[in-house]
């Protein structure tokens, strides 16, 4: 049994041990001692109230404090505030909140551990107005011996992994011009990897030939990515072969198979460049958010698989590596939007849209906010939002001033052809266009690339109702198919697309080009086809025939955004026929994108007009106005 002296010394042992944590972790309540304090939390809470009483502990700023923190830090052994910082740290890695008061309290205390330092570099950037967060970070560094081109280039790093390029290339730039050789080339690697991000390959190119061939190593499988991108195959293999073939850790690995694969997609019709990827999509996969990627393995392959027709393996391999959260929050964004994407070309559009619901486009850097506002762009096509459309191209207009095209933009600028003709701006993408076909060519024009392009240029064409723009995306396509059988595909559809517009096609090889392309993943496209045919072939049943076939293709799919309401007096596909009514399209241009009949729609027309008791064409506009404007809130 305790005696009464040994009672008091156990309650001033609790004291001071509650005390001395108090004073070298600054905590937000007893139930964060509890996990370092072997006492129940409740007797924890109870000393604390006790000790604010008597003023030797107080709040401030939502932390527990003690205005003798000095003294009792002094008092203590070096063994007890190893313990501690132990203790604490150790309760950050499994998930417990680094919060500013705690990161500076522990640097106070003596605590100069390197999990410190590397919490307070991104507690600075997190709080860069905190005076007392950047004091003891320079307080912690002094103690390691760094220098302040060393703590320059840690924050750096940490910016790279949060995917903020501004502030990566802000620190960069004077130890690129005043550090030494080694932190120089380091700074070099993190700058150019940003730039990769920010679509300027050309200065990651540089930046990595300063570093060289000697000195690249691994990182010279994103001096590939650069090099491809920019049209550059030869300086890409150049690069490549530096790298050199041991592949020990799986970062490396993982790396190599991403530069192998880009530089196979360039061959033929791209076989075994999937492959590759995918393997170094598995790879780095259990590396996670912990790596920083400029661009990702996954993203590569998703891009290259829809250039190939196949875009349910891009979404399997996008998948893969969003389970796996590879390369961290900025390269998740881009494999949503990607993911988006093979949704929107294989007809499932509602799922696109939901995909990226939670994607705010001001987050994104300028690569991929491009590729954002041109699938938003997509989805309003194939709803035919003509307004959508529009909103979508004027935030196009903004991300594209001063853009230099690579090759991993030929998705979002095929989209951009199409959606530029069909609103009569195609001069806006003249430059853009004719910067991919050159890029393509110095590459050799890789089919697994070109062909998905040449294909949005056909469709360009046929909205602009141009032969002349027709006339090099239909050859490249010809030229294509001898390697590609999803060329050869799209060169067919194409040839039959235009025997359509000339009135001059039959029902066989209609269901043919349709069929194909929708075993290619263009649903949409595929069932447009059958619907323009249907509505231009003069024989009526050949045309039913062709509307059946355009249903029939689409049934599984949703092409309206418009969702019934219940205080409308309009049927779904009243709603839709009267959104194209407002945006002044015809009876028959309405009819070839939602796949009826002239003169269906005009009895659609009719029935609106006897249901809302309009008496005039003007009447009927003004309140299907409102009923339109009601149905998209």
């Amino acid at each position: 049994m305790s005696t009464p002296r040994q009672l008091a010394t156990d309650r001033d042992f609790a004291r001071r041990t509650l005390l001395l944590h108090i004073a070298v972790t600054a905590p937000y309540d007893a139930a964060e001692l509890s996990r370092r304090i072997s006492r129940p939390q409740q007797a924890i809470h109870e000393d604390i109230e006790t000790l604010m009483d008597e003023g030797v502990v107080h709040l401030y700023d939502a932390a527990l404090r003690t205005s003798s923190a000095a003294r009792i830090i002094a008092e203590a052994s070096r063994e007890e505030l190893r313990d501690i910082h132990g203790q604490a740290l150790a309760d950050f890695a499994s998930g417990g909140a680094a919060r500013p008061a705690v990161l500076v309290a522990l640097a106070e205390s003596g605590c100069d551990d390197e999990a410190l330092i590397h919490l307070l570099v991104r507690a600075a950037s997190e709080h860069p107005d905190d005076a007392a967060v950047a004091g003891a970070l320079s307080l912690v560094a002094r103690v390691r011996g760094m220098s302040d081109a060393e703590l320059r280039l840690m924050r750096a790093t940490d910016a790279a992994a949060r995917g903020s390029l501004d502030s990566v290339l802000s620190l960069t730039e004077t130890l690129l011009a005043d550090a030494s050789p080694e932190i120089q080339a380091r700074a070099a690697l993190l700058a150019a990897g940003a730039h990769i991000q920010a679509n300027r390959l050309d200065r990651a190119e540089a930046l990595y030939r300063h570093v060289g061939p000697e000195r690249i190593g691994i990182h010279g499988a994103w001096a590939v990515v650069a090099a491809v991108g920019r049209g550059g195959r030869a300086e890409a293999e150049a690069w490549r072969a530096a790298m050199g073939a041991d592949g020990l850790t799986s970062l490396a690995a993982g790396l190599t198979d991403a530069a192998d694969g880009l530089l196979r997609s360039l061959d033929g019709n791209g076989d075994g460049a999937l492959d590759m990827l995918a393997r170094s999509v598995s790879t780095l996969g259990p590396l996670g958010a912990g790596l920083t990627l400029p661009e990702s393995p996954a993203a590569l392959a998703a891009l290259i698989a829809i250039g190939r027709g196949e875009p349910a393996t891009a979404e399997t391999l996008l998948e893969r590596a969003m389970r796996a959260d590879l390369g961290g929050g900025s390269a998740q964004a881009r494999h949503v939007l990607l993911s988006s994407w093979c949704l929107m070309v294989q007809g499932r559009v509602d799922a696109a849209e939901r995909r990226i619901e939670q994607i705010d486009p001001r987050a994104l850097d300028d690569r991929d906010a491009l590729l954002y506002w041109s699938l938003q762009a997509g989805l309003a096509r194939r709803r035919t939002d003509l307004s959508a459309m529009r909103a979508c191209w004027r935030e196009i207009r903004s991300h594209t001033f001063g853009l230099r095209i690579t090759l991993y933009d030929l998705l979002p600028l095929g989209e951009m052809m199409v959606v530029g003709a069909r609103l009569r701006d195609s001069a806006r993408v003249e430059h853009m266009v004719n910067d991919a076909m050159r890029i393509l060519a110095d590459l050799g024009d890789p089919v697994a690339w070109s062909a998905l392009f040449h294909w949005h240029g056909v469709q360009a064409a046929f909205q602009a109702e141009s032969p002349a723009a027709l006339i090099p995306h239909a050859n490249a396509l010809a030229h294509g198919g001898a390697q590609s059988p999803y060329a050869a595909t799209l060169a067919t559809a194409g040839r039959t697309w235009l025997d359509v517009l000339r009135r001059e096609t039959d029902f066989a090889s209609v269901e043919s080009s349709a069929r194909a392309l929708a075993k290619c993943g263009h649903v949409w496209d595929s069932a447009r086809l059958a619907g323009q045919a249907a509505l231009q072939h003069p024989d009526r049943e050949s045309a039913l025939s062709m509307m059946q076939l355009a249903r029939e293709i689409s049934k599984d799919h949703s092409w309206s955004a418009m969702s019934e309401q219940s205080t409308s007096l309009l049927t779904r596909r009243e709603l839709e026929v009267g959104r194209l009514v407002l945006d002044g399209q015809g009876y028959r241009a309405i009819g070839e994108q939602l796949f009826i009949s002239p003169k269906t729609v005009e009895h659609h027309v009719a029935r609106m007009r006897s249901r809302l008791g309009a008496s005039s064409r003007s009447e009927l506009l003004e309140k299907l106005h409102d009923i339109v404007a009601e149905a998209d809130e």
